[in-house]
Parts: C-alpha cells; sequence; structure tokens
C-alpha cells in the first residue's frame, strides 16, 4: 500500500497571483478559446505545480498545462530542496516520469506544502470534499456547520 504523504512548509508562502505570474491561468485561457468555449475561466482557489523534467507543469482543477521555464517557477525548485534538505522533491528525472510529489499552492492566504504526487492531484483537482470511506464525525467535520 502506497503512503498519503503531506508535508507542511511554515513560513514559505507564494503570492495570491502566482498563477498569473507564471501563465497558468492564461494557458487554460487560451486552451479554452481553441476549444471555442463560451464563458469565463474561474480560477479554483487550488493550484499545483511540479517539473517533468527541466518542464514545469501547472495544475488548477481539471487543468494541467505545461509552463514556460522562466522566472519565477523557474526557481521553485532552487527554494524546496534547502526546506526539505533534499529529501522531497517536485522534479521528475525525465518527461516519461511523474515527481514524487506536487506543490500545493493556496492562493487565499498563500500557504503551500508538499503532497504526495497521486493524493496531491486529486485534492487540487476535485471540486467537492471527499467524504466516502470517513465515519459519520470526520464527513460532518467537512460537511461545516
Amino acid at each position: 500500500m502506497r503512503e498519503n504523504v503531506l508535508i507542511p512548509l511554515p513560513g514559505f508562502r507564494l503570492p495570491e497571483d502566482y498563477p498569473w505570474r507564471v501563465g497558468l491561468v492564461e494557458a487554460v485561457d487560451l486552451q479554452l478559446r481553441r476549444l471555442r468555449a463560451t464563458g469565463h475561466y474561474s480560477p479554483p482557489r487550488f493550484f499545483g505545480y511540479y517539473f517533468q523534467g527541466a518542464t514545469p507543469v501547472g495544475v488548477a482543477g481539471s487543468w494541467t498545462v505545461t509552463l514556460d521555464n522562466r522566472r519565477p517557477i523557474s526557481l521553485l525548485p532552487g527554494l524546496l530542496e534547502p526546506l526539505t534538505q533534499g529529501k522531497y522533491s517536485i522534479v521528475s528525472p525525465g518527461m516519461e516520469k511523474t515527481p514524487d510529489f506536487v506543490l500545493v499552492h493556496d492562493r487565499r492566504d498563500g500557504a503551500c506544502w508538499l503532497w504526495t504526487f497521486r493524493d496531491g492531484l486529486r485534492f487540487i483537482e476535485s471540486l467537492d470534499p471527499v467524504t466516502s470511506g470517513l465515519d459519520d464525525a470526520e464527513a460532518s467535520k467537512l460537511a461545516g456547520p
């Protein structure tokens, strides 16, 4: 059984407009225009970032897009390595592989944490809280007041 690991990064914050700064929102808007979609893209609260080799990838809800490897996103691996003492990485060895972790960004307060890749993506891509597998007390906490 694989392990679901969440690594807090106290004191590490990204600005609220980071998804715009790195071109993630623009890339999703461009894809929507290519698909001739109507309406406007409404960015979610949580975003995710990882690298496949040297290529940065951004995740916003059900959208996954490659980003240009330029500042400020190109700085992320170097900023995270000393924080995790090299134990955890959002960079995979190549394009055909996924990294062990994804950086999750809550743009409401700027907080960030690392989450195992598969579980982190499930969280970023979800639209509703997941209550399956929880007892009634745990599920009611997610439902709110």
